[in-house]
C-alpha cells in the first residue's frame, strides 16, 4: 500500500490549487482524478468542433482580485483584459430593443441583483425569488440572467448566501482556454487519472483512501469534488467528520447548467460588435447566447437551472434544436444552413460532476459559513462550494484548496 502525506481527490482547480501549495510545502501526495484529464468543471474542448472552447468556466471573474491572473501570465494563457462594456443586445418578442426599452432591461437585471445584495446585507437568508421584483415585461430575462449566475432556479437559492460573492463586475475571457490554463497550471504535479476514488475512511493517526487500482494511506485527505457527488454517496466517507460533509453537501448542491456551441461558417453582420445576446420569444423561455471573443463566428447558448435540467435529461439533440429554433427567430430560418458545426456540454449526467456550480439553499447561508471554517478531522473538504467570497468560479476553487492545504499541513 502506497503511504504519503496527503491524498487530493479531483484534479480540478481545487485539487490543482491544494496540489501547488503542498508542493510549496515539502510534503509528499498524489492528486487522484476519475476523468481521463485534468481540470474538472474547466475543460477546453479542442475535439468537438473546429475551434476550441470551454465547456466549463471561461471568464477569470472579479479578475482585479484574481490570483490566477497572475497564474495565467506565469504559464502564458492569453486573455482579454481590457473592459468589455457595451455590445448587449435584447430580442424581446418580435423585434430588437432599442434606446430607453434596452436601457430599461438592463436596469431590471442590475436592479435584480441591487435587491439580492440588498437582502443579504440585511441577512435575509430566504430565496432569492422574494426579493427580486421587477417589470413583468423583463421578468423572464431576469429570471433567466439569475439562472446562469446561480445555476438554479431563483425559488431554491439563497439570498443571503449569493450576497457573499464579491463581485467587482471585473470579467476576463480567457482566450487559450479557462481548462487549458488549469491544465497548464498541474504541470509537475503528481496527477494520477482514471483513478476513481471509492471510500476514504480514517484509521488511526491518518485516512486509508480506497481505489480502483488498489488503497493508499496517508496522514490526511483532501476532498475537491464536486458537492453533487458527495451528495449521490460516490464516494464512501468513514469518520468524525463524514456525516458534516453530508449534510453540507446537501445544504448546498450543485445547480445546473449547459451550453450548446454554434459554430458558423462566418461571422453575422446583424451581430456585429454584440458581446451578448438575450432571445426572449416571450411564449417560451428566453436564452443568452455569447459571441465567442476567440472567434466571432462561434455563438455560445447558455443555459441555466430547471431549463437546463430539462434539456439535459432530453438530450444533446434537444438542447442543440432548442439553441438552434433561438437563433432563426432573430435571424431567419437560413441562419441553419450557415451551420458548420455544433456541440453540447453535458455536465448534468457526467459522473464525476453531476451538475455545474454551487449554491445555498434557502437557510442554509450561515452553514455554509461554518463549514468552511469547521474541522472535519482527518478528512477536509474544498473546492468553489467553499470560497466564502467567490462560490461558483475556479478562482475560488483554487484559493480554497490552497487555504484547506495550509491547514492541512499545520495539523500533520
Amino acid at each position: 500500500m502506497q503511504e504519503v502525506d496527503v491524498v487530493i481527490v479531483g484534479a480540478g482547480a481545487a485539487g490543482i490549487g491544494a496540489g501547488m501549495a503542498l508542493r510549496d510545502r515539502g510534503l509528499s501526495f498524489v492528486i487522484l482524478e476519475a476523468a481521463d484529464r485534468v481540470g474538472g468543471r474547466a475543460f477546453t474542448d479542442t475535439v468537438s468542433l473546429p475551434v476550441a472552447w470551454d465547456q466549463g468556466c471561461h471568464w477569470m471573474h472579479s479578475a482585479n482580485l484574481n490570483p490566477l491572473v497572475a497564474e495565467a501570465d506565469r504559464v502564458g494563457a492569453t486573455y482579454l483584459r481590457e473592459a468589455r462594456e457595451g455590445g448587449y443586445r435584447y430580442w424581446w418578442r418580435q423585434d430588437w430593443l432599442k434606446g430607453a426599452d434596452l436601457a430599461a432591461a438592463g436596469d431590471a437585471v442590475e436592479g435584480a441583483f441591487d435587491a439580492i445584495y440588498q437582502a443579504a446585507g440585511q441577512g435575509l437568508d430566504v430565496p432569492v425569488s422574494q426579493v427580486v421584483r421587477c417589470d413583468d415585461r423583463y421578468a423572464p430575462g431576469v429570471r433567466h440572467i439569475l439562472q446562469l449566475m446561480a445555476a438554479g432556479d431563483p425559488e431554491d437559492v439563497s439570498a443571503a448566501a449569493y450576497g457573499d460573492y464579491n463581485d467587482t463586475s471585473t470579467n476576463w475571457p480567457v482566450l487559450s482556454g479557462y481548462g487549458d490554463l488549469v491544465t497548464r497550471m498541474a504541470a509537475g504535479l503528481p496527477v494520477r487519472t482514471g483513478t476513481p476514488v471509492r471510500g476514504v475512511a480514517e484509521t488511526a493517526g491518518g485516512v486509508r483512501v480506497s481505489t480502483d487500482r488498489g488503497d493508499l494511506s496517508a496522514r490526511a485527505a483532501i476532498l475537491t469534488v464536486s458537492t453533487n457527488v458527495l451528495r449521490a454517496d460516490a464516494i464512501r466517507l468513514t469518520g468524525t467528520g463524514a456525516q458534516a460533509i453530508r449534510d453540507f453537501a446537501e445544504q448546498v448542491p450543485c445547480g445546473s447548467y449547459e451550453k450548446v456551441a454554434v459554430l458558423l461558417r462566418g461571422p453575422v453582420p446583424e451581430l456585429e460588435k454584440a458581446l451578448f445576446v438575450t432571445i426572449d420569444p416571450v411564449t417560451q423561455p428566453p436564452v443568452n447566447f455569447q459571441i465567442a471573443a476567440q472567434a466571432p463566428r462561434l455563438l455560445i447558448a447558455h443555459l441555466g437551472g430547471s431549463l437546463a435540467r430539462a434539456l439535459a435529461t432530453e438530450g444533446a439533440e434537444a438542447m442543440k434544436a432548442y439553441a438552434l429554433e433561438r437563433l432563426k427567430l432573430v435571424l431567419g430560418s437560413a441562419i441553419e444552413d450557415q451551420v458548420e458545426a455544433i456541440a453540447t456540454t453535458g455536465w448534468e449526467h457526467n459522473p464525476h460532476t453531476l451538475g455545474a456550480y454551487s449554491a445555498a439553499r434557502p437557510g442554509f447561508a450561515q452553514a455554509r459559513r461554518d463549514m468552511i471554517a469547521a474541522d472535519t478531522g482527518r478528512i477536509a473538504l474544498a473546492g468553489e462550494a467553499l470560497s466564502l467570497q467567490f462560490q461558483a468560479t475556479a478562482h475560488g476553487a483554487w484559493s480554497s484548496g490552497q487555504d484547506v492545504a495550509r491547514r492541512v499541513t499545520a495539523g500533520l
